[in-house]
């Protein structure tokens, strides 16, 4: 009897992580040609570079650049968006401040540049811990800035 709740368990907890995994690694080949290429054109010094499904058509490479900045290229049928990572201790005063004032229960978990057709901004990426034990978020959001830290809007993360 305890090796079947033992299976059970284990078998519930492992499709919560399935579940919880929104973007899936993928392999290159699996890639759509069209976005390998402009990623081939566009990055040439990449070196790290992973491929993640995050929705039926939306297709991320993360990669490190020839800088060591870590980069994501975001292939979605609207076109490609490049986000640049910054490091926690360089992220702006305006945006931290901003997230402890009206999201005092959030932290922020990323932050990137977002250049998306010639229009460069924020997004920050914020969640609350589930337990402070636990690597479980909730109440995930993501929160755009202009490029002088101005607030522009939040959107909830499903």
């Amino acid at each position: 009897m305890k090796k079947i709740i033992a299976v059970a368990l284990i078998a519930i907890f492992a499709q919560g992580i399935v579940f919880a995994q929104k973007a899936k690694t993928v392999a290159e080949k699996d890639v759509p040609v069209r976005y390998v290429q402009d990623f081939q054109r566009n990055a040439k010094d990449a070196t790290s570079v992973v491929w993640s499904l995050v929705d039926s058509n939306i297709y991320d490479a993360t990669f490190v650049n020839a800088k060591n900045t870590q980069m994501v290229y975001r292939f979605t049928p609207k076109g490609m968006e490049t986000r640049y990572m910054i490091p926690s201790k360089y992220y702006p005063h305006a945006i931290t401040d901003t997230v402890a004032h009206q999201y005092p229960k959030h932290k922020v978990t990323s932050l990137y540049t977002r250049n998306f057709r010639n229009k460069v901004t924020y997004q920050a990426r914020i969640a609350q811990k589930k337990c402070f034990l636990s690597k479980k978020e909730k109440n995930v959001k993501l929160l755009n800035f202009e490029t002088d830290g101005k607030f522009i809007d939040a959107e909830e993360v499903k």
